[in-house]
Protein backbone atom coordinates (compact mmCIF):
# COMPACT_ATOMS: atom_id res chain seq x y z
CA UNK A 1 0.00 0.00 0.00
CA UNK A 2 1.38 3.56 -0.90
CA UNK A 3 1.15 6.52 1.62
CA UNK A 4 -2.49 8.33 1.16
CA UNK A 5 -0.44 11.78 1.29
CA UNK A 6 2.72 11.11 -0.89
CA UNK A 7 2.15 7.77 -2.63
CA UNK A 8 5.41 6.59 -1.57
CA UNK A 9 5.45 2.85 -0.44
CA UNK A 10 4.44 1.84 3.23
CA UNK A 11 6.79 -0.80 4.64
CA UNK A 12 3.50 -2.19 6.55
CA UNK A 13 0.20 -2.01 7.14
CA UNK A 14 -0.84 2.05 7.56
CA UNK A 15 -2.14 4.85 5.92
CA UNK A 16 0.65 7.29 6.00
CA UNK A 17 4.33 7.55 5.98
CA UNK A 18 6.39 8.25 8.77
CA UNK A 19 7.73 11.49 6.66
CA UNK A 20 4.11 12.66 6.30
CA UNK A 21 3.14 11.43 9.77
CA UNK A 22 5.94 13.77 11.14
CA UNK A 23 4.88 16.63 8.86
CA UNK A 24 1.72 17.21 9.72
CA UNK A 25 2.17 16.72 13.19
CA UNK A 26 5.03 19.59 13.05
CA UNK A 27 2.23 22.17 11.12
CA UNK A 28 -0.32 20.97 13.74
CA UNK A 29 1.84 22.17 16.30
CA UNK A 30 2.25 25.07 14.75
CA UNK A 31 -1.18 26.49 13.64
CA UNK A 32 -1.74 27.76 16.79
CA UNK A 33 1.41 29.88 16.65
CA UNK A 34 0.12 31.02 13.21
CA UNK A 35 -2.95 31.88 14.23
CA UNK A 36 -1.92 34.44 17.11
CA UNK A 37 1.13 35.79 14.56
CA UNK A 38 -1.69 36.93 12.15
CA UNK A 39 -3.86 39.06 14.52
CA UNK A 40 -0.40 40.99 14.65
CA UNK A 41 -1.19 44.37 13.74
CA UNK A 42 1.73 44.64 10.69
CA UNK A 43 0.16 41.13 9.38
CA UNK A 44 -4.02 43.03 9.24
CA UNK A 45 -2.50 45.38 7.33
CA UNK A 46 -2.42 45.50 3.60
CA UNK A 47 1.16 46.18 2.25
CA UNK A 48 1.20 48.87 -0.41
CA UNK A 49 4.10 48.99 -2.64
CA UNK A 50 5.12 52.24 -4.12
CA UNK A 51 8.32 54.57 -5.60
CA UNK A 52 10.14 54.07 -1.98
CA UNK A 53 8.65 50.52 -1.45
CA UNK A 54 5.95 49.30 1.41
CA UNK A 55 4.21 52.38 2.58
CA UNK A 56 3.62 51.45 6.32
CA UNK A 57 2.44 54.83 7.79
CA UNK A 58 -0.98 56.56 5.68
CA UNK A 59 -1.82 60.35 6.26
CA UNK A 60 -5.21 60.14 5.73
CA UNK A 61 -6.41 56.77 6.75
CA UNK A 62 -5.22 53.36 8.10
CA UNK A 63 -5.03 51.18 4.96
CA UNK A 64 -7.50 48.44 4.50
CA UNK A 65 -7.25 45.39 6.85
CA UNK A 66 -5.22 42.09 4.92
CA UNK A 67 -8.15 40.07 3.72
CA UNK A 68 -5.69 36.97 4.06
CA UNK A 69 -5.39 37.45 7.24
CA UNK A 70 -8.71 38.30 8.34
CA UNK A 71 -10.25 35.12 6.38
CA UNK A 72 -7.48 32.91 8.07
CA UNK A 73 -8.82 34.14 11.76
CA UNK A 74 -12.51 34.06 11.19
CA UNK A 75 -14.96 31.21 10.68
CA UNK A 76 -14.36 29.08 7.95
CA UNK A 77 -10.84 29.80 8.40
CA UNK A 78 -8.38 27.71 10.85
CA UNK A 79 -10.66 27.54 13.63
CA UNK A 80 -13.49 25.84 11.29
CA UNK A 81 -10.70 23.68 9.12
CA UNK A 82 -9.66 22.19 12.25
CA UNK A 83 -12.36 21.64 14.04
CA UNK A 84 -13.88 19.88 11.26
CA UNK A 85 -11.44 17.17 10.80
CA UNK A 86 -11.71 16.56 14.58
CA UNK A 87 -15.03 16.14 14.27
CA UNK A 88 -14.76 14.04 11.32
CA UNK A 89 -11.74 11.85 13.00
CA UNK A 90 -13.86 10.97 16.40
CA UNK A 91 -16.93 10.29 14.73
CA UNK A 92 -14.75 7.80 12.70
CA UNK A 93 -13.26 6.40 15.96
CA UNK A 94 -17.12 5.92 17.55
CA UNK A 95 -15.93 8.72 20.29
CA UNK A 96 -19.21 11.80 20.39
CA UNK A 97 -18.52 15.33 19.35
CA UNK A 98 -15.76 17.46 20.76
CA UNK A 99 -16.77 20.31 23.66
CA UNK A 100 -16.16 23.78 21.39
CA UNK A 101 -16.25 27.40 22.25
CA UNK A 102 -14.47 30.09 23.71
CA UNK A 103 -12.18 32.10 21.84
CA UNK A 104 -11.18 31.61 18.67
CA UNK A 105 -7.46 30.96 19.72
CA UNK A 106 -8.48 28.73 22.44
CA UNK A 107 -10.59 26.70 19.48
CA UNK A 108 -7.41 26.41 17.09
CA UNK A 109 -5.48 25.15 20.17
CA UNK A 110 -7.84 22.23 21.49
CA UNK A 111 -8.58 21.30 18.13
CA UNK A 112 -4.98 21.13 16.80
CA UNK A 113 -4.17 19.39 20.10
CA UNK A 114 -6.89 16.74 19.87
CA UNK A 115 -5.71 15.43 16.39
CA UNK A 116 -2.12 15.54 17.32
CA UNK A 117 -3.19 13.23 20.85
CA UNK A 118 -4.75 10.78 17.98
CA UNK A 119 -2.30 11.32 15.49
CA UNK A 120 -0.76 7.31 15.81
CA UNK A 121 -4.40 5.93 14.66
CA UNK A 122 -4.44 8.42 11.98
CA UNK A 123 -1.59 7.47 10.34
CA UNK A 124 -1.68 4.00 11.02
CA UNK A 125 -6.13 3.31 10.16
CA UNK A 126 -7.94 6.27 8.82
CA UNK A 127 -8.68 6.19 5.50
CA UNK A 128 -9.05 9.99 5.51
CA UNK A 129 -5.45 10.63 6.59
CA UNK A 130 -3.96 11.58 3.16
CA UNK A 131 -6.95 14.28 2.78
CA UNK A 132 -6.36 15.61 5.80
CA UNK A 133 -2.29 15.85 5.62
CA UNK A 134 -3.19 17.80 2.22
CA UNK A 135 -5.77 19.90 3.70
CA UNK A 136 -3.64 20.88 6.84
CA UNK A 137 -0.29 21.42 4.67
CA UNK A 138 -1.93 23.88 2.01
CA UNK A 139 -3.64 25.49 5.95
CA UNK A 140 -0.23 26.29 7.03
CA UNK A 141 1.65 27.65 3.07
CA UNK A 142 -1.45 29.67 3.33
CA UNK A 143 -0.95 30.71 7.06
CA UNK A 144 2.96 31.46 6.52
CA UNK A 145 2.52 33.88 3.26
CA UNK A 146 0.77 35.97 5.14
CA UNK A 147 3.09 35.76 8.49
CA UNK A 148 6.38 35.67 6.89
CA UNK A 149 7.94 39.35 7.28
CA UNK A 150 10.54 39.06 4.80
CA UNK A 151 10.01 40.31 0.93
CA UNK A 152 8.77 37.72 -1.22
CA UNK A 153 12.54 37.92 -2.98
CA UNK A 154 14.50 37.14 0.18
CA UNK A 155 11.98 33.96 1.67
CA UNK A 156 13.81 30.98 2.42
CA UNK A 157 12.70 28.86 -0.95
CA UNK A 158 11.32 25.42 -0.27
CA UNK A 159 13.53 22.83 -2.41
CA UNK A 160 11.63 19.64 -0.94
CA UNK A 161 11.83 17.07 1.74
CA UNK A 162 14.54 16.02 3.78
CA UNK A 163 15.31 11.99 2.98
CA UNK A 164 18.01 11.53 5.74
CA UNK A 165 17.36 8.84 8.03
CA UNK A 166 15.72 10.05 10.80
CA UNK A 167 14.96 7.87 14.54
CA UNK A 168 13.78 4.44 13.16
CA UNK A 169 15.66 4.84 10.04
CA UNK A 170 12.60 6.29 7.79
CA UNK A 171 13.15 9.51 5.68
CA UNK A 172 13.14 12.60 8.15
CA UNK A 173 10.29 14.54 5.61
CA UNK A 174 11.16 17.95 7.38
CA UNK A 175 10.71 20.79 5.33
CA UNK A 176 14.36 21.80 3.39
CA UNK A 177 14.53 25.31 2.60
CA UNK A 178 17.05 27.57 1.18
CA UNK A 179 17.35 30.87 2.92
CA UNK A 180 18.58 33.85 0.80
CA UNK A 181 21.90 34.49 -0.53
CA UNK A 182 22.72 31.00 1.02
CA UNK A 183 24.91 27.83 -0.54
CA UNK A 184 23.47 25.24 1.22
CA UNK A 185 20.08 24.34 2.25
CA UNK A 186 18.86 23.41 5.91
CA UNK A 187 16.09 20.51 7.18
CA UNK A 188 14.30 22.60 9.46
CA UNK A 189 13.31 19.59 11.38
CA UNK A 190 16.55 17.57 12.23
CA UNK A 191 18.76 20.15 10.98
CA UNK A 192 20.46 18.02 7.84
CA UNK A 193 22.46 20.10 5.57
CA UNK A 194 21.95 19.81 1.69
CA UNK A 195 24.56 21.30 -1.05
CA UNK A 196 23.66 22.66 -4.29
CA UNK A 197 24.74 19.09 -6.16
CA UNK A 198 21.65 17.56 -4.52
CA UNK A 199 19.34 20.06 -4.66
CA UNK A 200 17.66 18.63 -8.48
CA UNK A 201 17.24 15.11 -6.82
CA UNK A 202 15.57 16.59 -3.19
CA UNK A 203 11.97 15.70 -4.29
CA UNK A 204 11.95 12.25 -5.52
CA UNK A 205 13.51 10.88 -2.55
CA UNK A 206 16.26 8.30 -4.68
CA UNK A 207 17.65 6.13 -1.95
CA UNK A 208 21.33 7.36 -3.29
CA UNK A 209 20.12 10.81 -1.78
CA UNK A 210 20.52 9.77 1.51
CA UNK A 211 24.42 9.23 1.31
CA UNK A 212 24.60 12.94 -0.77
CA UNK A 213 22.64 14.30 2.44
CA UNK A 214 25.01 12.88 5.20
CA UNK A 215 27.61 14.07 3.21
CA UNK A 216 26.42 17.57 2.59
CA UNK A 217 25.23 17.35 6.75
CA UNK A 218 29.13 16.22 7.32
CA UNK A 219 30.53 19.18 4.82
Amino acid sequence: MNCLACTHPLDGLGRLCPACTRGLDERLADLPRQYLLLGLAENLQRRRTGDRGPVAVVRDAPMPLSEAALTLRAEGGIVTVLEGWRRQMQGARGWGPPAEGGPYAQRVRSAARGLRMSLEWIAAEWDDAGELAHEVRELAARCRAVTDPADPAQRARLLGYCVAPYGDGSPCGGEVRLSHGEKVAECRWCGCTYPSATWLVLRTGQPEFVDAAGAGEAA
